[in-house]
């Protein structure tokens, strides 16, 4: 199901941040936010707190992310302001979502047994970016448990070739 606060926050920041040229720096502020508030027990109690002024929870973004220009401080402080931190994961994925469809991007994870070389990265994104005739950013995930070959994953589609899969499919076959 799709979030509906998740993506009207984002269509307007994303708007926001094309206005301002800096749709790439405000898709890394939500990601840090998004990290910081999902993994900072502490910082994520703190904002959640009812008895916790407004204002102490603004002056704490200005103190976090004080390297932040005005704009990207903004924008977390307007969210503070409508106790929307609690939904910066969907509104940062449905912001990468926009991203991504504007830009012709895809993630890909590849899952290999082995790690391979920078010169197989290279030829696989290329011949994944000719298939799909979309830019790839490529995720490399190493599981020791595939015999060999690999799986890799465009968006929602599997495709599986590993040793493992093929051995499966050979003994439905006898």
């Amino acid at each position: 199901m799709v979030d509906k606060i998740g993506r009207r926050y984002a269509e307007a920041i994303y708007e926001i941040a094309l206005e301002e040229k800096k749709v790439v720096e405000i898709y890394e502020l939500l990601q840090e936010a998004e990290d910081l508030y999902s993994n900072n027990k502490e910082f994520k109690e703190f904002l959640q707190h009812p008895l916790v002024k407004k204002e102490d929870k603004l002056d704490i973004i200005e103190k976090i992310f004080v390297n932040k220009v005005e704009i990207e401080k903004n924008i977390l402080l307007y969210l503070i302001d409508r106790g929307r931190m609690m939904d910066i994961k969907d509104i940062l994925l449905e912001y990468k979502k926009m991203y991504y469809n504007a830009n012709n991007i895809v993630d890909v994870r590849a899952t290999f047994a082995t790690e391979i070389s920078e010169e197989q990265k290279a030829i696989l994104t290329k011949k994944l970016e000719k298939t799909t005739n979309k830019n790839i950013k490529l995720e490399i995930i190493i599981d020791k448990s595939l015999i060999g070959g690999g799986i890799i994953k465009i968006g929602d589609k599997i495709v599986d070739g590993s040793i493992k899969a093929q051995l499966k499919d050979m003994a439905k076959v006898q």
